[in-house]
């Protein structure tokens, strides 16, 4: 087999493997490649979405602007550069650059799908709401049955406040029964943006119905772990805080309940505060004034143990805050948005 042959040979092996989620053998196919020609482009691009795929963002931006170098007229990379921008990096002026470089050369529907959702995501992200509009208008009229990608078009769509084109989306998402609890869930959102409360309730006691038939989360903890958890987080507190917080049990459901949703509560909510807030002059709140958090929403937001902690601290925290009538511009101000 002559060196060609066999660097083909390892690139389908390592490719594969990495599309089959088995890291560790793409590497060492890496590391095999590397070493007869590490400035090969599908070497270098097996390089760059192994290292995506580790979430090492810093390597895999160097190797898709070498790609990018390398390819002067493929998307792809110039596509990946600008999605590790964003999503990485927060640099949305950057990212936005980059992908507008990409739609010189996209000819394929999938290029342009992937393209046109990281520059409307970059868009937003400058809160330039119109724009974002405009570029979400180009998949119009595209074909697409890809009921996941509906979905985050959907969800783009709403948060550019283009509610018709996000409700054509969701036909789309509903043709995908798993997706149901999602579609419902987006469509409770689109409602209560419309000011639709009947639609909203209506759609929100339904995801509410399909998340209770879910397995239990991957990732779980004791409701006593939950607790250590959260009374840690109210123990970074100060004291004088902590002292007006024993007005404020902390209680603990799986998710909200049904008279909660009537009450408009989102149904994926993490936690919420129950209750009148204290103000700004210390007056007393009453006795049914508690911090309320929902354990099965809160396991199903983690990726994993650590990230869990972190939700329940952030979620405390938050509600902490309002307990004090502290409004989101507060929140950012003392490092808690």
């Amino acid at each position: 087999m002559s060196r060609q042959d066999r660097l083909a040979a390892d690139l389908e092996r390592g490719f594969k493997a990495l599309e089959e989620g088995q890291i560790d053998d793409a590497l060492t196919v890496l590391e095999r490649v590397e070493k007869i020609d590490r400035h090969n482009a599908d070497v270098v691009t097996l390089a760059a979405a192994i290292a995506d795929a580790q979430a090492d963002f810093p390597t895999a931006l160097a190797k898709y602007q070498e790609l990018a170098q390398l390819r002067p007229d493929d998307p792809m990379p110039r596509v990946c550069i600008a999605r590790i921008l964003l999503q990485d990096q927060g640099d949305a002026e950057g990212s936005l650059a980059a992908i507008e470089q990409a739609f010189d050369f996209i000819d394929e529907e999938d290029d342009l799908i992937e393209a046109v959702i990281v520059r409307t995501e970059a868009l937003l992200a400058l809160d330039d709401i119109d724009t974002a509009r405009e570029s979400l208008a180009e998949l119009s009229t595209s074909v697409i049955d890809n009921a996941e990608i509906a979905l985050d078009l959907g969800e783009l769509a709403l948060a550019a406040e283009d509610l018709d084109a996000a409700k054509r989306w969701i036909e789309i998402v509903r043709k995908e029964p798993e997706l149901e609890a999602e579609a419902q869930h987006l469509i409770g959102r689109i409602c209560e943006a419309a000011g639709d409360r009947k639609g909203m309730v209506a759609a929100w006691q339904r995801v509410r119905e399909l998340d209770a038939k879910l397995p239990s989360p991957p990732v779980s903890i004791s409701e006593d772990e939950l607790e250590r958890i959260a009374a840690a987080a109210l123990a970074e507190l100060p004291a004088l805080v902590r002292d007006k917080l024993q007005r404020a049990p902390i209680l603990i459901d799986d998710y909200p309940s049904a008279d909660l949703i009537d009450e408009g509560l989102d149904p994926r909510m993490l936690g919420v505060f129950s209750g009148t807030p204290m103000t700004e002059g210390g007056a007393s709140a009453p006795s049914v004034t508690n911090i309320r958090l929902f354990k099965t929403n809160l396991e199903r937001s983690a990726v994993d143990l650590d990230h869990l902690a972190e939700e329940i601290r952030i979620t405390v925290l938050h509600e902490t805050a309002h307990y004090f009538g502290l409004d989101e511009a507060d929140l950012e101000r003392i490092g808690l948005d």
